[in-house]
């Protein structure tokens, strides 16, 4: 059903990375003067991906293979002006790799937030590791953030956030990266670019 909202929200990142960057930049210098006594919330960017491609082995936790590292490299290069302050990484090691590029350019440190399958539901991811990297997200107030995720995490966490589009990534794809306007509590835009 949301399919087509997708498709239409899919801009390449080689047309829209210019006025993304410029509009973050812009959005994130005005939030911080947005916030009122009354209204304590600070609207925020969030910066969602999954990790880069990955090599076949080890199986139970495969690093970056060489296009997964080019990849990186890419995001570093592409998020380099974003205003990041903060990088939040799984445990997994295609995941640490896939943000070491940004975070050495950028000069801050990940963050790692343990995530875990659900007790019912071995597939799925448990709701307590979402919440707990929303609940990261969150504590950090007019700040970008970056989240680098699994295809089954990061929808999960754009749901969490309140995005109007919540994607479905496949499992091949490792090209998305969404950018997600947290206007309120629940209440986000998601734009998917691809790069």
């Amino acid at each position: 059903m949301n399919q087509n909202r997708h498709t239409r929200n899919c801009l390449p990142v080689a047309l829209m990375a210019i006025c993304v960057i410029a509009l973050v930049t812009q959005f994130v210098a005005t939030s911080a003067v947005t916030a009122t006594p009354h209204d304590p919330f600070v609207p925020k960017i969030v910066f969602l991906t999954r990790h880069a491609e990955k090599a076949d082995a080890p199986r139970q936790d495969p690093p970056l293979n060489e296009t997964g590292r080019t990849r990186a490299n890419e995001l570093a290069r592409i998020l380099y002006d974003s205003e990041i302050k903060t990088i939040i990484t799984s445990q997994f090691l295609r995941a640490t790799q896939t943000a070491e590029p940004v975070a050495l350019r950028l000069a801050i440190n990940i963050t790692t937030i343990p995530i875990a399958m659900s007790p019912s539901n071995p597939q799925q991811v448990s709701e307590q590791s979402i919440a707990a990297i929303v609940k990261r997200v969150n504590e950090k107030p007019g700040e970008a953030v970056l989240v680098i995720g699994h295809s089954n995490t990061v929808p999960e966490v754009i749901r969490m956030l309140g995005g109007d589009a919540v994607p479905t990534i496949d499992e091949k794809a490792f090209d998305n990266l969404f950018v997600v306007f947290v206007l309120g509590p629940k209440k986000a835009k998601v734009v998917r670019l691809k790069y």
